[in-house]
């Protein structure tokens, strides 16, 4: 009997630890590569971005979206936390919320990012 226990209870353990690595609900997933599906939902709420951008920062060149990479955190929809590439290597965070009907809006942007920082929760 204490065998079966303690069994369950390392069973347990690996699959709660396997869960948290890969995004469990209310957590912040892992680091991915940006997909077509990434990079739609960002073209999505294109000018919901630039809105958010301060004023004058297309100036020195017109503004590109490209997304790079992502994590997800799944909550009453999901929360995208992208990094963005704006164009000659100056790049932004940005999160997306996408509810539970597929409606998509932005709710925040961080400026002056760089390739190699990570992307964090904010």
């Amino acid at each position: 009997m204490q065998t079966f226990v303690f069994v369950a209870v390392a069973l347990s353990v690996v699959c709660s630890a396997e869960s948290r690595r890969d995004g469990l609900a209310g957590g912040l997933g892992r680091t991915k590569n940006a997909t077509p599906q990434t990079q739609r939902l960002v073209d999505s709420v294109q000018g919901e971005i630039i809105g958010q951008l301060p004023l004058g920062y297309d100036r020195e060149q017109p503004l590109q979206f490209t997304a790079v990479s992502y994590k997800d955190q799944v909550v009453a929809g999901v929360n995208y936390f992208i990094k963005v590439e704006t164009g000659f290597n100056r790049y932004i965070h940005v999160r997306i919320y996408k509810d539970l009907r597929g409606d998509a809006s932005v709710t925040s942007v961080q400026l002056e990012k760089t390739l190699s920082d990570p992307i964090e929760y904010f």
